[in-house]
């Protein structure tokens, strides 16, 4: 996985949308949303939108930069 852009963009946010995670995880929307359904990337449904914790992006750029 690589961090695209940095997880301090969202700093004082609690989510982000699936476009915001696919521009910094490096993906293309559809395979967040794949993610997101399969269980690999944590959300919270809002409508008929997701949201993922800004908190687990941290945590991902911290695992791609240990590595």
């Amino acid at each position: 996985m690589t961090i695209m852009a940095s997880p301090i963009l969202f700093e004082g946010r609690l989510f982000a949308t699936v476009s915001e995670v696919a521009e910094v995880l490096g993906y293309d929307e559809r395979t967040v949303r794949r993610g997101i359904k399969d269980g690999q990337i944590p959300a919270t449904q809002v409508g008929v939108t997701h949201r993922v914790p800004t908190a687990w992006i941290r945590a991902q750029a911290l695992v791609d930069g240990a590595a």
